[in-house]
């Protein structure tokens, strides 16, 4: 609560027409406020800038940040309904609208595409794809990431569409850390549909990924869903290293539900 406190002491000094004589710095000590109230499981208090943040910023794009944090903290306070509708909306506002499938052979022809996309690119490849710049398809991806664990707890069926997702991104506007999580529910699931082979090479390169960005904040996640995947080629010794590390790589990052899946 310590730094919640600084940045709402620094916003004690703005005037009272800020968000128009000082916005950037407005927009900057309000965001910083909003990321630690949902740090320290402040809701009630998350809920008070957001609507802050809401009402003062000048565009959509700026008031991303307190939207993700309100979107997790819906997910966090297992409100997943919320959560992804919610996420949904802020996805439909980016231009991003995810077609419901109709039938398991639609996921199912949706996946081979992107298997046979995936096909022409090695490893080495995809590890030095060009990076992700755009800083609203870096949300978007952020905003995908989150609706898929809300999704694996209450609608697995609609799993598959956002995984492709973020892979699509991926392809078609660069890496960011937040691939990882994508590659490897892309490659967990092609394990679950019997490409045992295909889909390992797919979470050992969400591992890599991790390493390579040293992606704490999804550490936890990749290594959970990677090491469901992994106890069907490596030995079960492996798959509990592996927990081991996830437990700790998401205690780390804060991110306890992982870090309880990991146990």
């Amino acid at each position: 609560g310590l730094a919640l406190s600084f940045f709402e002491h620094g916003s004690s000094f703005l005037c009272q027409n800020h968000w128009n004589d000082d916005y950037d710095l407005s927009l900057e000590l309000f965001d910083c406020s909003a990321k630690c109230a949902y740090a320290i499981g402040d809701h009630v208090r998350l809920g008070e800038i957001s609507k802050q943040v809401l009402s003062g910023a000048r565009s959509f794009g700026d008031k991303l940040n307190v939207l993700y944090h309100s979107v997790s903290s819906l997910f966090d306070a297992s409100l997943m309904n919320e959560a992804i509708d919610k996420g949904f909306w802020v996805l439909s506002m980016l231009g991003i609208n995810l077609p419901r499938p109709s039938s398991t052979d639609e996921i199912l022809s949706l996946i081979e595409e992107t298997r046979s996309t995936l096909r022409g690119l090695s490893d080495g490849a995809l590890l030095n794809y060009k990076l992700m710049t755009d800083s609203t398809k870096i949300m978007a991806m952020k905003f995908l990431s989150r609706i898929e664990m809300s999704l694996v707890m209450t609608s697995c069926d609609f799993t598959p569409i956002v995984m492709l997702q973020m892979v699509k991104l991926s392809l078609e506007h660069g890496i960011t850390p937040i691939s990882a999580v994508g590659f490897v529910y892309f490659g967990s699931v092609l394990v679950s549909i019997g490409h045992i082979e295909e889909g390992y090479r797919y979470v050992k390169l969400a591992k890599k990924l991790v390493s390579q960005f040293d992606a704490k904040e999804v550490a936890g996640e990749v290594i959970a869903i990677s090491t469901q995947a992994i106890g069907y080629i490596e030995p079960m010794q492996s798959a509990i290293e592996f927990h081991v590390l996830g437990h700790k790589s998401a205690l780390e990052a804060g991110d306890i539900r992982n870090a309880s899946i990991n146990c």
